[in-house]
């Protein structure tokens, strides 16, 4: 009887020590499983602290429907406020969606459309306005993710960052594809002096 309670207790142990540990791996690192898709973007970028900068987030989820068409194609307009007097409008069309700013200039439809290449697109829900940092924030511009279903469903979008100029011609001055770095690399764009991207 004896033999037979150790024999199983060194069974036990044995079983226990074979047991190797999860491997944990960071939410980086790419699936290996072939075909997997990548993991969405987070919906708000992590902050990075630029001297003499600011930054503020606004929403574009919670916004206010100024028209909307059920009839035939739907169609569907929203309007975010933004800081300084500026406002986003988007236009939503057979699941394709395009921006204007409206801001002190008047209104200004960014050339989204061409980037997309008319496929399916949608913004992402959150609005990083950035401009010099003082007692009454102005921004100065404006970093939107935008999703384009570039290739045939079920096949991830491919998840933009653009960076606008804003002013008196408000214009895209950086398409930051996604990897390492994407939002510094926006940001870097939004606070430099490039030049209106040719769309």
């Amino acid at each position: 009887m004896i033999r037979v309670f150790g024999a199983s207790v060194l069974a036990l142990l044995a079983a226990a020590c074979s047991q190797e540990p999860e491997s944990a791996v960071p939410d980086s690192a790419p699936s290996s499983s072939a075909g997997a898709a990548a993991a969405p973007p987070p919906a708000e970028p992590a902050l990075t602290t630029v001297p003499g900068r600011a930054f503020r987030f606004t929403s574009l989820e919670e916004c206010r429907v100024v028209r909307q068409e059920v009839e035939e194609m739907p169609y569907t307009e929203t309007l975010c406020p933004g800081p300084g007097g500026w406002a986003v409008r988007i236009s939503d069309s057979d699941a394709r969606q395009s921006m204007t700013l409206e801001g002190p200039y008047g209104a200004h439809t960014l050339p989204t459309s061409r980037i997309s290449g008319g496929a399916f697109s949608s913004f992402g829900p959150t609005a990083e306005w950035r401009g010099d940092e003082q007692e009454r924030f102005t921004p100065d511009s404006l970093i939107v993710r935008y999703n384009v279903a570039e290739e045939p469903y079920p096949a991830p979008e491919t998840s933009y960052l653009l960076a606008v100029k804003l002013g008196s011609a408000p214009c895209i001055v950086a398409k930051v594809a996604p990897g390492p770095g994407q939002n510094d690399s926006a940001r870097k764009a939004a606070d430099g002096r490039g030049d209106c991207l040719a769309t």
